[in-house]
């Protein structure tokens, strides 16, 4: 794997700059193939005009080349009056202002404040105009795009109407290296705008600029992972150690309540249902049948935000309560909580249904053999293989940013696949919102149906195939 990432990065690197420069019909056929429901980073490709030339790596001294000029060394003269926007981002509550509370003390470089004023000293002293007030983040994650200062950023971007972006550091973009260093690239290509930070300019046409920038942003990224893993042991500690439920999962499951330290307890109206369910799902073995038997006869209001077979596969109906398994991988916890009082399967013969532990192993033996019938194969399309089908330039232009990870930051882990034009795709699923949002929210897929057609496209296009025109 590692080795076709490195092949994948040098060939890009030398075709990068013939690529960027592609006919004129591209521009207009992306905005006819499209989908309007692309957010995020697939909403930035296609903004440039198609009858202008875009000059790449600008920089406000171009043209100003009288070595006797007294204010060499700035970005540009005060008759060119360079624009510049400030941009900044924290992603936590407690970075909003600086660590001080009295007037004098200096505000945390980290906060808001503290990049604001760091930025709008460096526009001063590089004699950069500043026409709109500073876009801010507060308490926004920087992993993924969907963020309304940065979609305000590229709104302002795209109306040319700035040539500068002024950031404290790359990651106050984004924290997804492949994210990050794509939305830097469409504002410089389409845009004609130029990140600056107070350590230069981010120029990606020049090498320097595009090595500097990419570190910086797998740094950010790396950086991120390590809170990440950090926060999740903290919850797996909490969860184990110090058995509070909110750790695992905002919501409480069915057939229990939350105790006043943050713990369950059963739920002596909703247990009935709970093992209703089971004897149903295991005479059925179908997840709609049994959602429809519940509804009828308890009323759709039971169910409502849990998923049939979420609740099938919860071990707390045993009295084990278990985190999802991925989260202890690499560390030496042990999966092994234990709580009698938690068991609501257990066999009762005064009991009008006839469940007990054997039920549920039986569930798990049914949902095994369904996601068998799905499982993964050999022959699965991943990213990596689209690569190498079209080109890493025609992925990255025609697709959203493909990531594994869920708009909560969580890992999305597979759950079967699904046909795409006669290849087989995985679909994937996020187990800490599969418990508190809509199916259609916490699946996803890679590439969709209008994503793929654009890739095509767009390899068509850098091939000089015209056929797509109907041409013969």
């Amino acid at each position: 794997m590692g080795e076709r990432i490195v092949a994948l990065c040098k060939n890009t690197g030398r075709s990068l700059k013939g690529k960027i420069a592609l006919p004129a019909t591209l521009p207009l056929a992306l905005t006819l193939t499209t989908a309007p429901s692309q957010s995020e980073l697939g909403g930035f490709a296609g903004t440039g005009d198609s009858n202008e030339t875009v000059q790449h790596g600008k920089s406000a001294t171009d043209g100003n080349d009288d070595p006797s000029d007294p204010d060499e060394g700035k970005l540009a003269s005060a008759d060119d009056n360079p624009r510049g926007l400030i941009y900044a981002r924290v992603s936590s509550g407690n970075q909003l202002k600086g660590d001080g509370e009295e007037e004098n003390v200096e505000y945390d470089q980290g906060s808001i404040e503290g990049q604001i004023e760091e930025l709008t000293e460096l526009a001063q002293k590089e004699g950069i105009h500043l026409p709109y007030d500073p876009i801010t983040d507060e308490a926004k994650t920087g992993t993924n795009f969907d963020r309304d200062g940065i979609q305000e950023v590229f709104e302002i971007s795209k109306r040319k109407e700035i040539d500068y972006l002024l950031v404290e550091k790359v990651d106050r973009i984004g924290r997804s290296a492949p994210e990050t260093l794509y939305f830097i690239y469409i504002l410089q290509s389409e845009c004609d705008v130029t990140l600056l930070t107070p350590s230069g300019e981010r120029d990606l046409d020049k090498v320097e600029g595009l090595m500097q920038t990419t570190l910086l942003s797998l740094m950010a990224e790396v950086q991120n992972d390590i809170r990440t893993t950090k926060a999740k042991k903290e919850r797996i500690r909490g969860f184990l150690h110090k058995k509070n439920w909110k750790c695992k999962s905002p919501k409480i499951p069915l057939g229990y309540n939350e105790t006043d330290d943050g713990w369950l307890e059963v739920d002596h109206g909703e247990k009935t249902i709970v093992r209703d369910l089971f004897q149903k799902f295991v005479g059925c073995e179908k997840y709609s049948k049994t959602e429809e038997y519940i509804d009828n006869k308890y009323g759709a209001e039971v169910l409502d935000g849990h998923q049939v077979k979420t609740l099938l596969t919860n071990f707390v109906y045993i009295g084990k309560p278990r985190l999802p398994r991925e989260w202890l991988t690499e560390t030496t916890y042990e999966n092994n909580l234990e709580d009698p009082s938690l068991h609501i399967l257990q066999k009762d013969e005064s009991a009008d249904i006839d469940v007990s532990e054997e039920t549920f192993k039986e569930a798990q033996e049914i949902i095994n053999e369904k996601d068998d019938d799905h499982s993964t194969d050999d022959d699965t399309h991943q990213l990596l293989d689209f690569i190498e089908e079209f080109s890493l330039f025609a992925v990255i232009e025609g697709s959203e940013s493909a990531t594994l990870l869920h708009h909560c930051g969580e890992p999305l882990v597979t759950d079967g696949q699904v046909d795409l034009k006669g290849r087989t795709v995985h679909r994937y699923r996020c187990r800490k919102c599969e418990e508190s949002e809509e199916a259609k929210s916490y699946y996803q897929q890679w590439p969709q149906q209008y994503e793929l057609d654009t890739i095509e496209l767009i390899q068509d296009v850098v091939e000089g195939n015209s056929n797509f025109l109907g041409e013969s």
